[in-house]
């Protein structure tokens, strides 16, 4: 690949259609990634030059390493006057007489995993992992206070096994897990689905210097950055990278910060040991002493790693005409969101939804619909998300004083904020978040509209 065609990929990207036209040859370049100019010019949402490409008769099928199209890429990051512009299908004529009842799959920022086999029947059988940990096929994610490492091109950084040998084998004997591990974090996440059980194998390691451990892992960090490496928050990073990487620093991130947590028994206060690759802690403690740990005792001796369930909700005002954000007073200047809460015990979603709406705003709610769900590994939620139609109008924030303002948005508002313009007078909460995915639903799809039928 030539110095001309890397600028071709950089002209797409920003939208530079005459050096475009005199790059006439070059235009079905493909760069190391798979990824052609037009790939470029849908990801940036760059109008002109993709309706420039086609034009030109760019091959409108070539798909990069991920096996995504221009297309699919416009699809992914919300450009959708693209991704429509791009579909070689022809429209579908049929007159269709019955609809399903189940809505078109989506996949949220954190989610995807595709590409992971989770192979978690192997997870206790430190005779097949053992092998594979020290194979030249592993990719470990390495994690430091949770922040994952990162090249100079801002992609993530996959460390082998030879450069972190001496501490992967830590956590195995010749005949099993090593029951003396109380310090080290090694957690299997899966295998390349594409390539088959015999693909490469994905770890994530924690090297957060801390413990007995504490100069060892501060001399492996030191030799990462010294050779130009990273290690940088998920957030906001995650927002503009390949899902199927993204979901794996979620899972990567979510299991390290688990075992951090769960170090010490809950019932006795002892050590704990890592089990099932990272997937499972139990107590060291004699389980043959006379006063022993009740976590040795019924089918509740064990840690396992949890998820906590949180409603966020778009509620919908009675008119169908504005929707009910708020704000909290540690977000940026300016910025709502939609109202969300944990699910408590014994409750519902549905029921969760309302309690939240109430205690936040004030707003009773009463009809809700379920939209879709996002993993949210800070450090452990599953974000559940939902519109809701408003029963009442008047806002009230002083019940549990959450949120230092709520405030009922119009349609325009809505529309203004969600497209960044400078004017708006709301920020929105960041693209690839299910807040901006459920209010750009209620802007977008035809059944959240209000002259359509009720939820």
């Amino acid at each position: 690949m030539s110095s001309d065609s890397r600028n071709v990929f950089e002209a797409a990207a920003a939208g530079d259609v005459k050096f475009l036209e005199k790059n006439i040859k070059l235009l079905n370049e493909r760069n190391e990634r798979g990824w052609t100019p037009l790939h470029f010019a849908a990801r940036f949402g760059q109008m002109q030059v993709v309706t420039f490409l086609k034009e030109h008769y760019v091959n409108l099928t070539h798909v990069n390493n991920e096996g995504k199209t221009a297309s699919q890429v416009a699809t992914f990051w919300g450009n959708d006057e693209i991704a429509k512009l791009l579909t070689t299908e022809k429209p579908d004529t049929t007159i269709v007489t019955s609809t399903s009842p189940y809505p078109d799959n989506y996949t949220a920022i954190f989610a995807g995993k595709y590409l992971i086999i989770e192979y978690g029947w192997n997870r206790g059988k430190p005779d097949i992992l053992a092998p594979l940990a020290r194979s030249s096929k592993s990719n470990y994610i390495v994690l430091n206070e949770l922040k994952a490492l990162y090249n100079e091109d801002g992609d993530i950084h996959y460390v082998k096994y030879d450069q972190v040998a001496s501490i992967v084998d830590r956590v195995f004997t010749t005949d099993g897990f090593n029951k003396t591990n109380t310090d080290t974090i090694l957690v299997f996440m899966g295998i390349d689905e594409r390539e088959g059980a015999d693909g490469h194998a994905y770890w994530a390691l924690d090297v957060t210097p801390k413990g007995r451990n504490e100069a060892e892992y501060m001399k492996l960090i030191q030799g990462f950055e010294s050779n130009s490496l990273e290690f940088i928050p998920t957030l906001p990073r995650a927002f503009i990278m390949d899902k199927n990487v993204s979901s794996m620093i979620a899972q990567a991130a979510a299991m390290v910060d688990w075992n951090a947590r769960n170090m010490f028994c809950a019932a006795c206060g002892k050590r704990t040991v890592l089990e099932e690759a990272g997937h499972k802690r139990s107590c060291i403690s004699d389980p043959q002493q006379e006063t022993k740990c009740i976590s040795h005792t019924g089918i509740q001796n064990f840690a396992y790693p949890r998820t906590d369930a949180v409603v966020i909700v778009c509620i919908v005002h009675p008119s169908g005409d504005k929707i009910l954000l708020g704000r909290n007073k540690r977000w940026p200047k300016k910025m709502f969101s939609c109202i969300s809460g944990f699910v408590e015990a014994a409750e519902t979603l549905e029921e969760a939804v309302r309690r939240e709406a109430y205690e936040e705003a004030g707003v009773i709610i009463d009809r809700v619909a379920y939209h879709s769900s996002q993993p949210w590994p800070f450090p452990n939620s599953l974000m559940l998300g939902f519109l809701a139609e408003a029963a009442s109008t008047e806002i009230n924030t002083e019940f549990d004083q959450e949120l230092e303002s709520a405030v009922w948005y119009t349609r325009s508002e809505v529309i203004s904020a969600l497209n960044g313009e400078p004017n708006a007078v709301f920020s929105m909460a960041p693209k690839g978040s299910l807040a901006f995915t459920l209010v750009s639903s209620w802007i977008n799809d035809k059944k959240w509209q209000p002259n359509n039928a009720k939820m």
